[in-house]
């Protein structure tokens, strides 16, 4: 994938925090584990992605994408809504990847994950819902702003 600007319908912040690797088609997979990857890199955090309301990076080579829109819209938007509304997020903005991390701490409780993601297919299998327990509770807190103090 090419260094060029990342561009995220709403709903899929969410998808690509807990994205594992499935997909539509093996080209949809090879291009969102790119684009993964590219977040998940030292400096991911800091990549910009620009907020759309149409087919997006991540959609770029999926089976469902006609142009600027998916063969489920309806679907789609109703997950767009839901996801926007509850991250704060409106098509147009550009946000970090690490403030969108920030706000589905913030804002994502399993509970609202079970509402807003309702509609989503891949909603059945427990993956998001485990890496999404998962994020909002690591096995290990984080360091305290001052860091670690020496005990002798």
């Amino acid at each position: 994938m090419e260094k060029h600007t990342i561009k995220f319908r709403p709903h899929h912040f969410l998808c690509t925090l807990c994205f594992q690797g499935k997909g539509y088609s093996p080209s949809f997979v090879e291009n969102y584990q790119a684009i993964s990857a590219r977040l998940k890199a030292p400096t991911g955090d800091q990549e910009v992605i620009h907020i759309t309301a149409q087919s997006d990076s991540i959609c770029a080579p999926c089976p469902h994408n006609q142009g600027k829109q998916c063969t489920t819209e309806e679907k789609i938007a109703t997950l767009d809504h839901n996801h926007a509304e509850a991250l704060d997020v409106k098509v147009g903005e550009k946000i970090s990847w690490g403030a969108a991390k920030q706000k589905i701490a913030e804002n994502i409780s399993l509970e609202k994950f079970h509402t807003i993601c309702a509609p989503c297919q891949w909603k059945p299998l427990g993956i998001c819902e485990q890496v999404l327990t998962e994020f909002k509770n690591p096995p290990y807190p984080p360091f305290p702003k001052g860091g670690i103090s020496r005990l002798n």
